[in-house]
């Protein structure tokens, strides 16, 4: 099978059904693969903006994202919304196409060390160094894009080991012994807010986009119900508290409400 074939059986078995992308040179035997695969594509004018439409299609329906860019400045353009979905907890799995593996560190045309660039940005990234590898490199990128904070991966691959022939079986199982993502709260955190609410004479509930990442909405409301505490949220929170609820009072900061600024002041 080819390697590129093989991303496209990856990207099913994860459930995906919808990519943003903007082909170029290095990752067209990608594209390639797409006329079979079943899989709907969404051509953008803009590599950044198939990296936030993959963004928003990750916040809507719960699903990880995917973004496709070419390498040099297909992937370069792609920084900004890495960045955001990382500072966002959006799980969003990057694929950029790379120079061949013979040209890399060697100044070749549009080649550009992404996984350098954006190792500030991203919860992990992958260099492919052999075809073989893609299946489980790109089934590790899923697990790791959506498990515990949600965030940004990058899987890069060269152009010609994307054309390469391999053997493919399916990653039935991800076990990466040092990837420990947190899955529950911090009990003694959790106490000692607990003691701080029950001491406060104004508290007031700050709420982020963690409610809403976390399914805990419901908790949230019969908390702020049980003992009538008045909530706000960050912009990320927006959606976590029912807005016509008479505890509701808006979005904190400088795009915020009134009331909400003039409660936390």
């Amino acid at each position: 099978m080819r390697a590129v074939d093989a991303v496209m059986e990856c990207l099913k078995a994860e459930g995906v059904d919808v990519v943003f992308g903007y082909p170029g040179g290095a990752n067209l035997p990608t594209y390639d693969a797409f006329y079979d695969a079943g899989i709907r594509h969404i051509l953008v004018r803009h590599e950044a903006g198939g990296g936030h439409a993959a963004e928003g299609y990750a916040k809507a329906t719960g699903k990880v994202g995917v973004s496709l860019g070419t390498s040099g400045p297909g992937a370069t353009n792609l920084v900004t919304p890495i960045t955001d979905a990382m500072m966002d907890s959006v799980p969003v799995v990057f694929i950029t196409g790379q120079v061949r593996t013979d040209l890399l560190g060697t100044d070749g045309f549009q080649e550009a060390d992404v996984i350098g660039i954006t190792m500030p940005s991203v919860k992990h990234s992958f260099m492919v160094q052999d075809p073989r590898d893609i299946p489980r490199t790109l089934h590790e990128a899923f697990h790791i894009a959506r498990t515990g904070r949600p965030g940004p991966v990058v899987v890069d691959i060269p152009t010609d080991l994307s054309k390469a022939d391999i053997p493919y079986e399916p990653v039935l199982d991800v076990h990466l012994p040092g990837y420990q993502p947190t899955t529950e709260g911090n009990a003694k955190q959790i106490r000692q807010a607990a003691k701080a609410l029950a001491a406060a004479r104004r508290p007031v509930l700050y709420v982020g986009g963690g409610v809403i990442l976390g399914n805990a909405s419901a908790e949230l409301v019969a908390l702020a119900r049980a003992d009538r505490f008045p909530v706000t949220t960050t912009l990320n929170g927006l959606g976590a508290y029912p807005a016509p609820d008479p505890q509701w009072l808006g979005m904190l900061g400088m795009h915020g409400t009134r009331a909400a600024n003039y409660a936390m002041d």
